[in-house]
């Protein structure tokens, strides 16, 4: 991207000078009887580079006033110089101000000049103008007037190009007007020409016999050539300015222009200086006929060397830290690239290092950001120092830095490398009688072993550097492939869970409760699960992990509840009861906007008595924000749906807040129902649980009911609501009523 555009402003430059020789030999080749229209044209071509669209020039008369002598407009542009004639010069004008004091006016918005330049403001609007640069005409020191362009259609903000395209302009003008006001002291065309040639400053033209003898030199000429007007006149052209491996093609296509009539085109040349060395210009040729009928060639010739070094520049910029002249990130991620395609034909290793300093910042706010900079360049120059010759350290922005190290056997390989780096940052400097010393946090990251792209190679090694930050500093940290492997396999779950929820991929099954002892239907426990379309029907231990505190968490719970009350609708509707409870994670219970979500939930299901539905939380996440979560359940309960507090026991929850959770049921965790046949201490925290529930007058259920000797043995305890594998597995909602008809009656323990 960075190329094209160094290539766009290069052609810009490029068009820019052409127009600039175009617009001097218009100038300098005319008789001054069609000098006027040839201004104008040159206007046009100005107006058309730019694209504004309307050029023109103020003459300066008396030192009083300004005539508008020279104009082009655009196709629709009303023309404004039959009016703008005997324009008062009125020193309270910020726009005189400017023009006398050889500044540019520059006016990107018209109307937002402020209220100081209100009249001038006025009578800009009044000729539509929106934008407008002027630029002074001066002949020595002595204002002649302005050249200048406007836009009317739209507003502009004016490039340096455009007001060096006035000056140049305006000054080849100013030169060729001057001096036909002194028309009547000068006898020959070839006179005027020659004085304009003397003092265009920065183009060299020269003047040619038919024999390529040279009879005009101008100073510009001496400049880029280095010879002196005397040493040329009567020389040839070709022994002077022409290379030798160029000077019979010279010869022949001058003559071919002779008398074949065939022009020499205008474009770069490489020439000869006086002193050998050799100078790039752009030269454009024009071939002319005397008074005395002799042909004569002239060479108008821009020097293109400020042209080339600006493009060395913009090369140097494109690809170097300015204030560190280390690469930077464009050249660093070319650097990168190249070593990994090493690394894959010698299968050694490539290590990025991300580097930042540390306490950097504070050097900046205490000393000064000059202070900073000098301090960035002294130890940008020791770090780059410690590293090998094959290594590239580059200063991708602030005091953030990036070492790519290659050619590495072995991980251990980059370790010297790496302390030398520590070392040099942390070395004290010493800068205008201060004591400066701060040091560097290294993440590391080594390719192959972390086989990603270059881009996501540097946010690794990024990442490392914050956990050497978090580790003490001034050390390095390497990248943890397998923690980012992780990380990376949850965003591709999330991504894949988030698509399933949007295709309608998740259902719920249904667990039963029953009274163990009566073989009573007491309602189901709606269960989420996923219809993978590769991996099949998925329990939530597979799934639900990944969206914990994601936003995704919220998206499920809030299906979850939606999908339960349109169960409950239909059942109702079918004559079937089945109270139904549901899980509501962690951080949906403690969003203080549930109540209301919930309220709104009930609302869009009329038909569904809110006694039905049972909300379950976890006792851990009950916990967290006791006030909060206390105020949101009575909230909730306020609406009709009951409570339970699921697998009590697991967290770390007292007598005092289990008597201020408005909770309707307790539900003994699966693990300690599971294992209380062998493990005594099991079967004491159930028998504690059941005494609390019975203090607290709350209900019970036990989770994990697997086997019939579970059932016997937690009603011996008197707890008599179950379900589990035992009782029966989760099932469809359309299997939960024949299940109660048929399986249920014939249960036996």
């Amino acid at each position: 991207m960075d190329s094209d555009c160094n290539d766009t402003l290069l052609t810009q430059r490029y068009e820019l000078e052409r127009l600039i020789s175009r617009i001097s030999s218009a100038v300098v080749m005319c008789a001054y009887s069609v000098l006027d229209t040839e201004i104008e044209h040159c206007l046009q071509w100005i107006a058309e580079f730019t694209g504004t669209d309307r050029s023109y020039v103020f003459l300066i008369r008396d030192d009083i006033y300004a005539d508008n002598t020279h104009e082009w407009c655009a196709a629709g542009i009303s023309p404004q110089k039959q009016q703008a004639q005997n324009f008062e010069l009125k020193d309270e004008y910020p726009m005189v101000q400017l023009i006398r004091a050889n500044q540019v006016v520059n006016y990107s918005d018209v109307m937002a000049l402020p209220d100081a330049c209100r009249i001038e403001r006025e009578i800009l609007v009044s000729q539509e103008i929106q934008s407008l640069l002027s630029v002074p005409m001066m002949s020595n020191t002595r204002l002649v007037g302005f050249i200048g362009i406007d836009a009317v259609t739209s507003k502009r903000t004016w490039t340096e190009d455009e007001i060096y395209l006035l000056r140049i302009a305006g000054e080849m003008f100013t030169h060729a007007l001057e001096h036909k006001r002194t028309e009547d002291l000068l006898k020959a065309s070839e006179a005027r020409l020659r004085y304009v040639f003397e003092k265009i400053p920065a183009i060299a033209v020269q003047g040619y016999d038919v024999k390529r003898r040279v009879f005009l030199w101008n100073h510009a000429s001496e400049l880029l050539y280095g010879y002196s007007q005397e040493e040329v006149l009567g020389r040839r052209l070709e022994e002077l300015i022409i290379p030798p491996e160029d000077r019979d093609a010279v010869i022949a296509v001058h003559e071919r222009w002779l008398h074949q009539d065939d022009e020499i085109p205008s474009g770069e040349l490489t020439l000869l200086r006086k002193d050998g060395n050799r100078v790039r210009v752009f030269s454009s040729h024009v071939m002319h006929t005397s008074l005395a009928g002799d042909k004569e060639l002239y060479c108008v010739d821009v020097d293109l060397t400020p042209l080339k070094k600006a493009q060395q520049d913009l090369e140097k910029l494109a690809h170097y830290d300015a204030l560190t002249g280390l690469p930077n990130r464009i050249l660093l991620s070319d650097r990168l690239n190249h070593m990994i395609s090493i690394s894959r034909r010698t299968e050694e290793l490539v290590a990025v290092a991300y580097l930042d300093l540390d306490g950097f910042k504070q050097i900046n706010d205490s000393h000064g950001h000059a202070m900073g900079d000098r301090v960035l360049q002294q130890l940008s120059e020791l770090m780059h120092q410690s590293l090998r010759e094959e290594d590239t350290l580059a200063r991708i922005g602030g005091d953030e830095f990036v070492a790519v190290l290659g050619g590495l056997a072995q991980l251990q390989d980059c370790e010297p490398v790496l302390k030398r780096l520590l070392e040099a940052a942390s070395r004290p400097l010493q800068l205008e009688g201060h004591n400066f010393r701060i040091s560097a946090s290294i993440g590391v990251t080594i390719y192959p072993l972390d086989d990603a792209e270059p881009d996501q190679l540097m946010r690794h090694a990024d990442q490392a550097m914050y956990l050497a930050k978090q580790a003490g500093k001034d050390r390095y940290q390497l990248f943890d492939i397998q923690l980012e492997t992780q990380m990376r396999h949850k965003q591709q779950a999330l991504k894949a869970i988030s698509k399933g929820l949007e295709c309608s991929e998740f259902e719920l099954y249904y667990q039963p409760k029953i009274n163990m002892q009566t073989l009573a239907f007491e309602g189901a426990e709606a269960l989420i699960r996923w219809q993978h379309p590769q991996c099949g029907l998925l329990s939530p231990g597979a799934f639900l992990p990944a969206t914990e505190g994601h936003e995704l968490e919220l998206q499920l719970g809030e299906w979850v509840l939606h999908a339960a009350l349109v169960q409950l609708q239909r059942w109702q509707l079918q004559g079937f009861y089945c109270p139904l409870s549901i899980n509501i994670a962690a951080q949906q219970i403690q969003r203080p906007e549930f109540a209301e979500q919930l309220e709104a939930a009930l609302m869009a299901y009329p038909q569904v008595d809110a006694r039905q539905l049972q909300l379950e939380i976890l006792e851990t996440s009950a916990l967290e924000d006791m006030e909060m979560v206390t105020s949101i359940l009575s909230r909730c309960r306020e609406l009709g749906v009951s409570l339970a507090l699921d697998d009590f026991g697991t967290g770390y929850s007292s007598l005092t807040y289990l008597k201020r959770l408005p909770i309707d049921c307790l539900k003994i965790d699966q693990g300690f129902v599971r294992d209380m046949l062998a493990e005594p201490d099991d079967l004491s925290i159930i028998q504690g649980v059941l005494g609390l529930a019975k203090a607290f007058n709350l209900d019970v259920i036990a989770e994990g009911v697997e086997t019939p000797a579970h059932c016997r043995q937690l009603l011996a305890l008197g707890c008599t609501s179950g379900q589990g594998y035992g009782i029966a597995r989760p099932m469809p909602a359309k299997e939960l009523p024949g299940w109660v008809r048929e399986a249920l009656p014939v249960l036996r323990f």
